[in-house]
């Protein structure tokens, strides 16, 4: 870990060309993400019709009646299109980069080299299908902590704004001498009453600076990147969601005869950490320069000894291919499992500093009336 410590330190055809489909939506390109769903429908779709013996042509018309007028269905008629001018479908592809990503184009372009089109559009719908997967349970996994956070604020934001105050208007007219713990939460209260304009717009402030720094800034997203990393349980996840994003990729794209260097500048593009991508660079510089891929994962420090062994075993029996995505599998099951049991531990951790801040609140409310009650007894 100490090289990612040290690193916390700092086709073409024209446009004008592409006339038909952009007119049938409306006379201009919405350049919006397409669900990854569709992308994966797709090609498993493309895959079947090209293995049962079609012409691309004709699947790509086919598949083009498949979706209803948008984005997805544009980008599908273009290619068919280019494809009927004599294009590859690589290159027809290629003309749609935000649908069709780099990955996508080049295992395309390798399967067309190989006369093996259908096979790697299978890989490449199975790859689609387990990142589709992997997306899905983690955006599944983080709900229910979302939840019970925003559940939290409204709660606290109500009591401070409504119920606090009301007892504080009961106190003052009974005349009540109130403990340190109530006066300090009614003067919050009154604070936030006051200035709720500064308490809501200055988070809201910082956020939008956050979002611009880390959209902007390279440095401060690559610091914010290595933060992460160091951090107990978080930091475990991001690395094995790396690594098995790495293995799996590079291994399908290996399998599919994308060649090692323009394998390495692709697996950077999927990977989301800049550490990792720094670490991907320099990988790539070394097997340039003639060194091997397991030893160059191993300088970078980012990658541990199990998937460096096992990259060295694939070099030298000659299925790297196998053996990383072997890697990927054993790291994608990690990540999932390590995700369910984080999540396991923090949900009841989050409910009881819920209930603990709540109880907080209600202690201190109650605690004139408890002296109140106390001194009626006293006197009777």
């Amino acid at each position: 870990m100490a090289r990612i410590q040290r690193r916390v330190a700092p086709s073409s055809r024209p446009a004008a060309a592409r006339t038909s489909s952009t007119e049938s939506s409306g006379g201009s390109r919405i350049r919006r993400k397409v669900p990854l769903k569709h992308i994966v429908r797709f090609t498993r779709m493309l895959a079947t019709l090209t293995e049962a013996g079609l012409p691309i042509l004709r699947n790509l018309r086919i598949l083009s009646d498949q979706w209803p007028a948008g984005r997805f269905r544009d980008a599908i008629i273009d290619s068919a299109e280019m494809v009927e001018e004599g294009q590859p479908l690589s290159e027809a592809m290629g003309d749609n980069p935000e649908v069709f990503d780099e990955l996508y184009i080049n295992m395309v372009k390798a399967g067309e080299a190989g006369g093996v089109l259908d096979t790697v559009l299978n890989r490449l719908a199975d790859f689609q299908e387990r990142s589709q997967e992997l997306r899905e349970r983690t955006r599944s996994a983080l709900t229910y902590p979302v939840v019970i956070v925003i559940v939290a604020f409204a709660v606290v934001t109500a009591l401070m704004l409504v119920v606090i105050p009301k007892f504080d208007a009961l106190f003052q007219e009974m005349g009540l001498t109130l403990p340190g713990l109530t006066q300090a939460l009614i003067d919050l209260s009154t604070n936030v009453v006051t200035y709720w304009y500064l308490y809501l717009g200055i988070p809201i402030i910082l956020v939008i600076v956050y979002q611009l720094a880390y959209m902007r800034s390279y440095g401060f997203r690559r610091w914010n990147h290595a933060v992460h990393l160091r951090l107990p349980v978080i930091g475990g996840l991001v690395r094995m969601s790396q690594i098995s994003r790495f293995a799996t990729t590079f291994g399908t794209l290996v399998a599919s005869g994308v060649p090692h260097l323009r394998a390495f500048d692709i697996v950077r593009g999927a990977l989301t950490s800049e550490v990792y991508r720094e670490a991907m660079d320099e990988v790539r510089e070394e097997v340039r320069e003639g060194e091997g891929i397991a030893a160059s994962l191993e300088q970078t420090e980012c990658f541990d000894d199990v998937i460096v062994s096992m990259v060295e075993v694939g070099e030298e029996t000659g299925e790297l291919d196998r053996m990383c995505l072997r890697v990927g599998d054993n790291y994608e099951t990690n990540y999932k499992r390590a995700l369910d049991i984080a999540l396991k531990l923090l949900e009841p951790i989050m409910l009881v500093a819920m209930a603990a801040v709540v109880g907080v609140i209600a202690l201190a409310l109650f605690l004139p009336l408890f002296e109140l009650l106390k001194q009626f007894g006293q006197n009777a």
